[in-house]
């Protein structure tokens, strides 16, 4: 320191509903219900409850039950997003989770929404058109899309596949498929998308296209029946299609392919069961269906089961009659992987609130719960997303670091005092430490010792990336003339694990362009303990050193709870330092234009704050475009000694969102 819209009977039902009266309405603004819903299976922690609105309401909304408390919150999703537009849209089609991001199409509203998965702060938005479902394989998504307007006109247009970057949450292509496409699945390096040609009634579509991943082409169309919809792929590889029929002389059916010697999918079993939707668990496969007739305008409901090896039905009375009787409008379906406990969804009348009911893996009914209008959708969670829903907080809003997550830092002066380790301590008790000195804006100071020493914390809510704005600032204590730089890396949760275990990016500043023929990427160096003497490092390069003691700091310099050797890595740039008098007692530490920490004064709201836009791949240095970022890491990027003022070391006092 040197200082959407299902195109079956039933929703068009529901759309000439749309004026009825909301006799049975249950308002569902952010509000609590006890369920006594507490999981034996703490793999699982809470269950995201995605309802759709009736279509022209605007009244998509989220619901979470937390499952090591037993309470369902309804409508969270504006509690969670206070800057955000109240509801999320018209029509929730589709939601699904992909390592820490939540996924929510939302159909009328012709966009995919992406939260954080663990507390549903929003990320993103991406613009589809008649968006429908989505999938994911190696770092995209996958969004199925009618593409053109909500039409019974039967004139329709082909639909679309559009590739998605999880990161940047760009569309990087698309793909021409069949007549208003629905759900798919991805076997390998292959998609498959169900196309229902919904706009096309009374004829309807019959086919699945198969899209090549590798060149993202549609290679094929496999015959099916009509009207296709759900797809799910079983661990043996069989394709399970379901088909709704033309709601009159055309039944339901349940279709079952399988690859021939070439790999391309067949029809080898066609079963007459209605499915809604569907669920695989193991060599189960669960479902439901509700059959409209347009003939009788009446309406029927299936439930059931059967095992994908026989293609049998399992006969069993398991489910609870009396509470399947009671369902008005079943809509949705989850079964839980391990515990085969269920959920389904019932609309009701499809502009009041709907119903969440629970069974236990025997079929005994358990519970139910108001939801929002038209539950369709449920997903399970793990781990973190235990506090989703937290009550509303300062500290959940809060703008400043919310905890620190790791304090790595290299030998120097301040080390194993600011802060101050204590005999057993160790990296999560001083980490703690920092936690305590940097969190809320509690003004304190960490150091981090030489070259490579770092700090890794994050906000109570992610980093969003706005367009032509700052996003963050971190604070450090520099002087004029007292500059101490430290390199911002930062880092997307991509596994959902709520660690900074995933790939880092580096946000690169004027150092880069101003000195880059000086900068050394990819650097790294290693120290080792020589107790209460100067401490030893060798670098990559084969050159040799120390960390000088001096007489102002008399405690060991070597991090005391960490290992000897110690090797640290990242981007190393040029001295800033030199010695302005005869004597050697006047040392300026020049600072750099932009883009560092500790680098300018805490005043210069510019000099301090950083942008998402800047980041880029530490080593191969090109751009790296972030929609968010979960992490932020700052090390510091000089080795130098500066006579009697010793190593320096970036120190951090702090950070702030700035974009909410």
């Amino acid at each position: 320191m040197t200082r959407l819209f299902h195109l079956c009977g039933l929703c068009l039902l529901c759309c000439s509903l749309l004026t009825a009266c909301r006799d049975d309405e249950y308002v569902v603004y952010s509000d609590q219900q006890q369920t006594g819903a507490v999981s034996a299976d703490d793999s699982y922690t809470g269950l995201y409850l995605l309802n759709e609105g009736n279509m022209g309401s605007n009244h998509c909304t989220l619901d979470y039950l937390d499952l090591t408390s037993g309470t369902y919150h309804r409508n969270i999703y504006a509690e969670r997003n206070p800057s955000s537009v109240k509801e999320l849209g018209d029509v929730g089609n589709d939601m699904q989770a992909y390592g820490s991001q939540l996924w929510i199409v939302v159909n009328c509203s012709n966009k995919v929404e992406v939260c954080r998965l663990t507390d549903a702060a929003r990320l993103g938005q991406i613009d589809i058109p008649n968006c429908r479902y989505v999938t994911f394989s190696g770092g995209y998504a996958y969004v199925s899309s009618f593409v053109g307007p909500v039409s019974l006109t039967g004139h329709a247009q082909l639909g679309r596949i559009y590739q998605v970057d999880t990161l940047s949450l760009q569309v990087v292509d698309s793909v021409t498929v069949g007549y208003q496409p629905e759900e798919m699945a991805i076997i390998g390096t292959q998609l498959y998308v169900a196309n229902s040609g919904g706009y096309l009634l009374p004829q309807y579509s019959r086919t699945v296209s198969q899209v090549d991943l590798t060149s993202f082409t549609q290679v094929r169309q496999l015959s099916v029946g009509t009207n296709p919809h759900r797809l799910e792929v079983d661990r043996h590889g069989q394709l399970w299609v379901s088909t709704r029929g033309n709601y009159r002389d055309i039944p339901p059916a349940l279709f079952c392919l399988q690859a021939d010697a070439s790999g391309i999918y067949t029809v080898v079993d066609s079963l007459p069961l209605a499915v809604s939707d569907m669920q695989l668990v193991g060599d189960t496969l669960w479902y439901y269906g509700a059959v409209w007739n347009d003939l009788t305008q009446t309406s029927t409901a299936d439930y059931g089961w059967l095992d994908v090896r026989t293609h049998r039905q399992i006969e069993t009375t398991l489910f609870d009659a009396a509470e399947i009787a009671g369902i008005e409008t079943p809509y949705g379906l989850l079964v839980h992987p391990t515990s085969h406990d269920f959920y389904l969804m019932d609309a009701r009348n499809y502009v009041s609130s709907g119903q969440l009911l629970h069974f236990q893996s025997d079929g005994t009914f358990d519970w139910r719960v108001w939801t929002g209008d038209i539950p369709s959708r449920a997903l399970l969670v793990r781990g973190s997303a235990a506090g989703a829903v937290p009550a509303v907080s300062d500290t959940v809003t809060s703008p400043y670091i919310a905890a620190v997550d790791e304090y790595v830092p290299a030998p120097g002066q301040f080390v194993n005092v600011l802060p101050r380790y204590t005999q057993g301590d160790d990296a999560a008790t001083m980490a703690a430490r920092c936690t305590e000195a940097l969190a809320d804006n509690a003004q304190g100071v960490v150091t981090l010792g030489s070259f490579g020493g770092y700090i890794t914390f994050h906000f109570a809510r992610p980093i969003r990336n706005v367009a032509g704005s700052a996003d963050f600032a971190v604070w450090g204590n520099a002087m004029a003339g007292s500059s101490e730089p430290g390199i911002v890396q930062v880092s997307v949760d991509a596994n959902g694990n709520g660690l900074p275990d995933d790939e880092w990016y580096e946000l690169s500043g004027s150092a880069d362009a101003d000195s880059a023929a000086l900068m050394r990427y990819g650097y790294s160096i290693t120290y080792s303990m020589d107790s209460l003497h100067d401490v030893p490092w060798q670098d990559c390069l084969g050159q040799t050193g120390t960390v000088p003691r001096n007489s102002f700091h008399q405690q060991e310099y070597f991090p005391l709870w960490l290992p000897s050797p110690l090797t640290l890595s990242g981007t190393l740039l040029p001295p800033n330092g030199y010695n302005a008098s005869a004597t050697g007692q006047h040392w300026i530490l020049q600072s750099l234009r932009y883009g560092y920490v500790d680098n300018l004064p805490n005043a210069d709201t510019a000099g301090s704050s950083f942008d998402l836009d800047w980041a880029v791949h530490p080593t191969l240095r090109t751009p790296v475009h972030l929609s968010h970022a979960d992490f932020v890491r700052v090390y510091c990027a000089q080795r130098q000694s500066c006579g009697w003022l010793g190593e320096t070391s970036t120190e951090i006092s702090g950070a702030e969102l700035l974009n909410q």
